[in-house]
């Protein structure tokens, strides 16, 4: 089970926290609520709080991807935050850590 929680955080700015797991059996639901965030009035800035996140799998690094390359179509930034070093391992052995801006010496990501 997943559940994200969306705050704003700013003017045109938004914290999505994601708690439980992203795997194949999560995202489908994860990827229709941050879809539905976007939508044409989304926010110009998100930021994703992997914090929470008990486990994930390449699914949820595919998902990031697309919410990467529609914000960027938009002119809009993505952040990611507080990723521990094995979701940061996924990302880097997808050769995306970056086109993500993660940095194996620091938790969090810009």
């Amino acid at each position: 089970m997943v559940r994200l929680s969306v705050e704003k955080s700013g003017v045109g700015q938004a914290l999505v926290r994601i708690v439980g797991n992203l795997d194949m059996d999560t995202v489908p639901e994860a990827r229709k609520q941050l879809f539905r965030l976007l939508g044409a009035r989304g926010p110009s800035s998100l930021e994703v709080d992997f914090s929470s996140i008990a486990s994930m799998d390449t699914s949820a690094v595919a998902m990031m991807v697309e919410l990467l390359r529609i914000l960027s179509a938009t002119g809009r930034r993505l952040r990611l935050t507080g990723l521990r070093e094995d979701q940061q391992r996924l990302f880097s052995l997808a050769r995306l850590n970056q086109a993500f801006g993660i940095n194996h010496d620091t938790r969090e990501s810009s």
